[in-house]
């Protein structure tokens, strides 16, 4: 969350709005248009290059990570983005939200993002249903915020609810905090549940996914139990954010109050 600002927001696949999503130029757009941070799904492919690329399987059925990085971007009719490249986008521009599709490459994946991005006033989010590579991220980057992701996932759904039957106090949070993260990522029609409120009581950060109409857009910028909010439109929700009076990004905000400090710090009697 900003500080005094409202929720930041994540530009889900880099937002679809001027580009096509999971792209250099959406990534650029949605930058441009005052995204705090850029969602990249990240998968590793057959020689070991960290993409963002959103399905697991391309061309006739095969996995991502069964082909190399020159093969899925001709199956793909475009050149996919890099991990590497994304980040340097990024790099003083924006903050890195690395959504987890293949837990094998999550050390990889954060500890690259960690080298090129540096000491940022923003953390690397990363996010993933995944509790145990959650468990391991959290124990292992203290540094970086780390997410397990709660809802829009119909076989769970279901089997929470079987398990609700029998343990009526279960939490919707059971999973967040078995993997000891700092983050929910609560699904959008979870929110609206009463859930928000549950993990701020629980001392946890949310993020709320994926949030495209007006309506709700502006409703869960205004909330003080949201501080990232994730959209297909990171331009219209940015518009909407500046609307209700909050005109800089997150990265803006801190940027600046980061070059305050230092200020302060070689001037201590301007204080």
């Amino acid at each position: 969350m900003i500080p005094g600002g409202g929720p930041a927001i994540s530009a889900h696949r880099g937002g679809s709005e001027r580009a096509a999503p999971g792209t250099y130029q959406a990534y650029r757009e949605a930058l441009t248009a005052g995204a705090d941070y850029i969602e990249l799904d990240m998968r590793q492919t057959a020689d070991g290059v960290l993409v963002s690329f959103h399905r697991e399987r391309i061309g006739r059925g095969r996995p991502v990570a069964a082909v190399t990085y020159g093969r899925l971007c001709r199956l793909a009719g475009y050149e996919v983005p890099r991990l590497d490249e994304a980040l340097r986008l990024l790099a003083g521009r924006g903050a890195a939200h690395l959504d987890l599709k293949d837990p094998g490459s999550a050390a990889a994946s954060v500890d690259q993002a960690l080298g090129v991005l540096g000491p940022v006033p923003v953390p690397v989010l990363v996010t993933t249903r995944d509790t145990s590579t959650a468990a391991a991220l959290a124990a292992s980057f203290p540094s970086v915020a780390v997410g397990v992701t709660v809802g829009g996932d119909l076989p769970e759904t279901i089997r929470f609810a079987a398990r609700r039957a029998r343990h009526h106090r279960l939490s919707r949070l059971e999973p967040v905090l078995a993997a000891g993260a700092g983050w929910a990522v609560v699904h959008q029609r979870l929110a609206r549940s009463g859930l928000l409120a549950e993990c701020r009581s629980r001392g946890l950060s949310t993020v709320v996914w994926t949030v495209n109409r007006d309506r709700s857009v502006a409703r869960m910028l205004a909330s003080p139990e949201v501080d990232v909010l994730v959209t297909d439109r990171p331009a219209r929700a940015a518009a909407i954010r500046a609307s209700a009076g909050h005109e800089r990004s997150l990265w803006v905000g801190l940027q600046e109050g980061v070059r305050s400090r230092r200020v302060l710090a070689r001037n201590p009697s301007i204080a």
